[in-house]
């Protein structure tokens, strides 16, 4: 699926579309969460720490959002893989504090 897939199904009014883009969403956050723990730290691009607490509707919003002002740049991006800029974006909004 590519970011322009993605972005056709998130911007559906209808309730599959819907249900679709939040699922497609949360699955690539939960698989991103479970690579991290299989890396155990063993990572280059960053560990993201999404927040236990936010609503799927938040991360939605999130990656909507993140999509528009990316495409609006950089039109080529979509044909980039839609899970790899999910997890791009997750990565990005909730880096994990350094310790120090």
């Amino acid at each position: 699926m590519t970011v322009a897939d993605l972005q056709q199904i998130c911007t559906g009014s209808d309730a599959e579309s819907k249900a679709a883009c939040r699922f497609y969403i949360l699955g690539v956050t939960q698989g991103l969460n479970a690579g991290m723990n299989i890396a155990d730290g063993k990572i280059h691009g960053g560990r993201p720490c999404v927040p236990e607490d936010l609503s799927g509707d938040a991360l939605e919003f999130m990656v909507k959002t993140a999509i528009g002002q990316d495409l609006m740049f950089y039109p080529a991006d979509r044909e980039l893989d839609a899970s790899g800029f999910v997890a791009g974006a997750i990565v990005h909004t909730f880096p994990c504090e350094k310790s120090k």
